[in-house]
């Protein structure tokens, strides 16, 4: 019994040794298992302080990198993943879908983090590259062997400026997107602790990123103020040697020898030219025929593809055929174009050697200053040219490009078609289509190969001309360059405003119309008119002092004729302008459709003034009076209204159809003659036949009155009125005499009143005689007393 008990207790105890053995292998310590916690996005301990505490601080990264990775090798043979108990099912597989390969890839990225680690250890021992020396020359003077290795030094000084300028850029802006990445991952990594704070692998994962990122930001964090010194460095060595090639430049030694040697090579270049121009003709000639020939060919298969569109088979057959000879014109054009782009080749470098033959002939005779500035003025244009070729070279290499880019997928969809059981002779037809393709995508490699080589040739002959030109104007006198420079930018506006007053805006069946044409139309079209005006008054002038006519009759001849002068002009004007007048019936119709429905009274107005001015039964100078009783003189006539000035000095404007429409009195049709009516009355004792007299003497007093055998004066006995001897004057007047229609009988009635006071004849006012039948007795005896001069009042 003594023995038993110590056995069961040493098999209790085994068992418990046994399990927690177990539990140790099978699970770490939740201490160990959990990924650290983190406050910050970025660690500027990584990138801050001194070297040493850098180093120091990424070491101690690296010893924790390693076993982070132990764990994760703990982690990964554990077989059963923790689980979350409050995770739904579904989130519950989705987070653990990391099985070995997971942990695998985990493990991956904290070992390309210790990597990473690495590089920048090795970036903080790296010292920026040293500044490239000036070259070294002698001088001054200096030859032009040295000058150009000056200007050589001084562009790849600025080739390399512009690349780390660049970079820098690109940096900065890597910078703020790690920035905000390592914001996000670490809100991510914040969210999945307090979720998932089980799963412990994907956390890992989430940490491992962050690292990662801020590892990266640190990376180029440390080579920020590196690239910044050298920029530095890089701006005072571009500005020191600025002053070199300014200083090399004023003193350089123009030779014989450097003129010769410039000649022979102009000389090579144009020659080189010339050969190349010559032997491309003939193949450009041939290209040109071929495709001629192949358009003609595609011509007929559209023919045939459109009468046998019932056959498919075919009709897929052509189609097939239509694709390999379009691919085919392509193929050609495109070596058109590589021929083209090989004699641009070679006319940019001939005119490079050109412009340093004529730069060193110029800076030789440096003293002639009108040379200078023609030199600057004349390649000043050929560097505008060159920026505008190189504009279009860009332009055609992005063509290229994406016709390249549509050709390959246009291939790959030919491959797609081609099928085992189709037929053989559909199938070689696409084989031949693919084979052409080929043939059409490399002649565009080809061809994007010669755009490039041209727009950095085009650039270096450019840049080269400019940095003579720069430094060249300064040679020449203040008043010169300010000449030379006003010279060449009028020169420039005048050639952007001609391409603006060129440039098409719409067309009119076969004419194109640009503004251009259109000021052309306006200033003739004004200056007509102004000479068409000036015309009408000097012909209005003549025929009013040589022909004796009347206002009115020279109205209408002038205004007729000075419209249809406007019509014929116009004509002349469009004719002369480049547009086709056989295309205005078009305009003419729907002209004549606006007039039949919205422009019937404009319509009715013109006719109606073509008609006056034709008939002239109403002429300027006339008085009218309308049927609205407009009293007044006709001033002005026009096809469209007529304007007629009142006696009240009024100008109103009435349309022409009220003229032909309506009942116009009119006071001078036919002659000007008009008879007045002064109506008047004498008292009842006056004597008639002296009265008479004394109104024709009146009469004849007044200025305005006419009267010859035909327009006699007439005073008319009326009759016996209510309270005078009724007479009236008849007086005839000419109206085209008068300064105003008004006031007429005013005149009459001024002069009559005079002469018949000095006579001493009564004008009678109203009376009446009042007649008593009865009376108040009382009243009649008041009455007589009252009327009784010698009764007391």
């Amino acid at each position: 019994m003594r023995c038993s008990l110590p056995v069961k207790s040493l098999k209790k105890s085994l068992f418990i040794v046994a399990l927690l053995l177990f539990m140790q292998i099978a699970l770490p310590p939740a201490g160990s298992a959990q990924p650290p916690d983190v406050n910050s996005p970025l660690d500027k301990r990584l990138y801050q302080g001194s070297i040493t505490e850098i180093k120091t601080f990424i070491e101690k990264r690296r010893v924790k990198i390693d076993e982070i990775i132990a764990i994760i090798d703990k982690i990964s043979q554990t077989e059963n993943l923790p689980v979350n108990v409050n995770t739904p099912p579904n989130s519950q597989q989705e987070l653990h879908k990391f099985t070995q390969s997971s942990a695998t890839a985990v493990k991956d990225l904290f070992r390309g983090l210790s990597l990473q680690y690495k590089s920048l250890l090795a970036e903080l021992s790296r010292t920026a590259p040293a500044a490239a020396g000036k070259p070294a020359v002698k001088g001054p003077p200096y030859s032009i062997e040295s000058f150009d290795k000056i200007t050589a030094f001084q562009t790849r000084i600025n080739s390399q400026l512009t690349s780390i300028n660049k970079r820098y850029t690109l940096l900065k802006n890597r910078l703020e997107n790690l920035k905000e990445s390592a914001t996000a991952q670490l809100s991510n990594y914040a969210r999945l602790r307090q979720t998932n704070a089980n799963d412990h692998l994907l956390l890992y994962d989430k940490y491992g990123k962050l690292l990662n990122l801020q590892c990266e930001y640190a990376l180029n964090k440390i080579k920020q103020p590196k690239l910044d010194a050298q920029i530095r460095r890089l701006n005072q060595l571009q500005k020191n040697v600025k002053n070199l090639v300014n200083e090399s430049f004023s003193e350089l030694e123009i030779t014989l020898a450097d003129i010769d040697e410039a000649q022979r090579q102009s000389d090579k270049k144009l020659q080189t030219f010339k050969e190349t121009t010559n032997s491309t003709s003939a193949e450009y000639q041939d290209l040109n025929r071929r495709i001629l020939i192949y358009e003609a060919r595609l011509d007929k298969i559209l023919e045939q593809i459109k009468n046998d569109r019932e056959k498919s088979r075919t009709v897929e057959n052509l189609q097939i055929e239509k694709e390999r000879i379009e691919l085919i014109i392509d193929a050609l054009k495109l070596r058109i174009h590589i021929i083209n782009q090989k004699r641009l080749n070679c006319k940019t470098r001939l005119l490079r050697t050109q412009f340093r033959l004529q730069w060193l002939n110029n800076h030789a005779n440096r003293k002639k200053q009108k040379l200078l500035a023609g030199f600057i003025k004349e390649w000043t244009q050929e560097a505008s040219k060159l920026s505008q070729k190189l504009e279009e070279t860009a332009t055609s290499i992005s063509d290229v490009t994406l016709a390249r880019s549509n050709l390959t997928q246009h291939l790959v969809n030919i491959k797609n078609r081609v099928k085992t059981d189709q037929p053989e002779a559909l199938r070689l037809a696409r084989a031949a289509l693919s084979r052409q393709a080929l043939k059409v995508n490399d002649n565009l490699d080809k061809l994007i190969l010669a755009l490039s080589d041209n727009s950095q040739e085009i650039r270096n002959t450019e840049r080269e001309i400019e940095q003579i030109l720069d430094l060249t104007r300064f040679m020449i006198s203040r008043k010169a360059r300010i000449r030379t420079w006003s010279e060449l930018h009028l020169e420039d506006l005048k050639r952007q405003s001609l391409q603006a007053l060129y440039f098409p805006l719409f067309a009119v069946g076969t004419s194109t119309v640009t503004l251009m044409i259109i000021i052309k139309i306006i200033f003739l079209f004004f200056l007509g008119i102004a000479s068409l005006r000036l015309l009408r008054r000097k012909i209005a002038h003549l025929l009013e002092k040589k022909a004796n006519m009347s206002i009115g009759a020279i109205n209408s001849i002038t205004t007729l004729v000075y419209y249809a002068c406007i019509l014929i002009g116009t004509m002349i004007i469009l004719t002369t302008a480049g547009l086709d007048l056989s295309q205005l019936g078009i305009i003419l119709g729907a002209l004549g459709v606006g007039i039949g429905f919205g422009l019937q009274s404009i319509a009715n107005n013109f006719i109606s003034g073509i008609i006056l001015l034709g008939e002239q039964t109403i002429k300027v100078g006339d008085y009218v009076h309308l049927v609205d009783g407009v009293v007044g003189e006709v001033r002005k006539m026009s096809l469209r209204t007529t304007v007629v000035r009142t006696v009240e000095g009024e100008d109103i404007i009435v349309p022409n159809s009220d003229f032909i429409s309506n009942r116009v009195n009119t006071w001078t049709y036919g002659d000007d003659w008009r008879r007045l009516n002064i109506p008047f009355g004498v008292a009842y004792d006056s004597d008639p036949g002296e009265v008479v007299k004394l109104a024709e003497a009146a009469a004849r007093e007044v200025s305005i009155t006419r009267e010859d055998f035909i327009h006699p004066l007439h005073i008319f006995f009326e009759g016996f009125g209510d309270n005078s001897l009724d007479f009236s004057i008849r007086a005839w007047c000419r109206m085209t005499n008068l300064k105003a229609p008004s006031g007429l009988k005013s005149d009459y009635y001024f002069a009559l009143h005079r002469k018949l006071k000095e006579a001493g004849i009564t004008i009678p006012f109203p009376q009446h005689d009042l007649h008593l039948q009865s009376i108040n007795p009382k009243l009649r005896e008041e009455l007589k007393s009252l009327m009784d001069p010698d009764a007391q009042p």
